[in-house]
């Protein structure tokens, strides 16, 4: 039963004006790898590189500009990266309960539960790292001290999403349709999909993958999206007929960002920088110059940061697009369509991420709009002409 993926639906009327409905499914989905997987490898069953640790050795360094390479033979030069011989498909098991209930004969409202775990995610790990007691770094500590860094990946990795979805609905009569739906989200996992294509984000201790559980970047929170067409009754004739306004609103609360110190290696495992711990409750002044409070956080003194993975929440965005057609049936000829369309027509400003670096001259300054484009774009306006005959 290799990928076995059975699905299951089922849909209940429960009253007699048949107004109310119950539906509910689940089903088992896999992830499938595609030929990108190989490209972590370069060539060959794993790729290499080399990255000296340099230090003072007899008042000299053992790596300049002029001597970049090491001895041959010499440990703690190469990297290399690996991916597990048995690495499969990863299992998604999606399930959903929804409500529905008429409310006139045209405008409905569904309330969702929307659930999704997935299981053996691919994730990296430095299997070569030392182990994090805070014992200062030397290569002899690492598991294999001929090497210096090897990245693993593997399957191992597990997500849990859980959402409720809230939508208002009306069907196109009268002229006039909208939507109106608001979903409160949380998904959890140890990796992000910004890492590499195939096998996300590499967990910062080896050891503990679970240490890394937190919450998904680019899952906000709250997501609430509008949209609405009208035929704008002005009356009959060429002048007045064929008006619509077309609109969407959408108000996103914001992406989670990984806290950062950089300068020192308090885990002794070579690791420079890293998260760092979490002395106190975040606050959010939420200015461009002062977005969190960087005193929430510390730099360790030894081992790895307590602070969660994704902890901060940076800025939502607001994105308000209108746009303005006028309809004109010709005889014999088709018809002609003319409008404008604006996108972000209040141009509204959208803070982009603050800096994460918590021991950074520059934390937690936003530089920045919105790293989504049409919410980090100021207004843009289109003119177009159509003709379908």
């Amino acid at each position: 039963f290799h990928q076995f993926a059975p699905r299951f639906g089922f849909s209940y009327q429960l009253d007699q004006s048949a107004k109310t409905v119950l539906r509910g499914g689940a089903g088992v989905y896999y992830s499938h790898l595609s030929a990108n997987l190989a490209g972590d490898l370069g060539t060959g069953p794993y790729a290499i590189s080399t990255t000296p640790t340099n230090a003072i050795v007899n008042g000299a360094a053992l790596f300049t500009f002029g001597s970049p390479f090491g001895v041959a033979g010499g440990a703690g030069n190469l990297n290399l990266i690996a991916i597990s011989q048995n690495v499969r498909d990863s299992p998604v098991y999606q399930y959903s309960l929804t409500l529905e209930r008429e409310l006139t004969k045209d405008i409905g409202l569904r309330l969702s539960y929307i659930g999704a775990h997935g299981s053996q995610l691919l994730y990296e790990r430095n299997i070569n790292q030392p182990f994090p007691n805070g014992t200062a770094f030397t290569q002899s500590r690492r598991p294999f001290p001929l090497f210096n860094n090897i990245v693993f990946g593997d399957n191992g990795a597990n997500s849990s999403y859980n959402a409720l979805q809230v939508q208002a609905q009306k069907r196109f009569t009268h002229g006039f349709l909208f939507s109106s739906a608001w979903t409160w989200a949380k998904d959890l996992s140890e990796i992000d999909d910004t890492g590499d294509f195939e096998l996300n984000t590499q967990i910062e201790n080896a050891y503990d993958r679970r240490r890394d559980r937190g919450n998904l970047y680019s899952v906000p929170r709250h997501q609430w999206e509008n949209q609405a067409l009208w035929e704008l009754p002005l009356g009959t004739g060429a002048l007045r007929s064929g008006w619509e306004i077309n609109m969407l609103l959408n108000l996103v609360s914001g992406n989670f960002l990984n806290p950062q110190f950089a300068g020192s290696d308090p885990s002794g495992t070579n690791t420079v920088g890293g998260r760092p711990n979490a002395v106190k409750p975040i606050t959010y002044p939420k200015s461009v110059t002062q977005w969190f409070d960087p005193s929430s956080f510390a730099v360790p003194t030894s081992g790895f940061g307590n602070a969660a993975r994704n902890s901060i929440q940076g800025p939502g965005y607001v994105l308000f697009n209108m746009g303005l057609t006028k309809s004109v049936k010709m005889e014999r000829l088709g018809a002609v369509q003319v409008g404008a369309s604006f996108q972000n027509i209040m141009n509204h400003v959208n803070l982009g991420e603050p800096n994460i670096g918590v021991n950074n001259v520059n934390a937690a300054i936003i530089t920045s709009t919105h790293i989504f484009p049409p919410a980090g774009s100021p207004r843009t306006g289109q003119l177009f002409l159509r003709l379908t005959f």
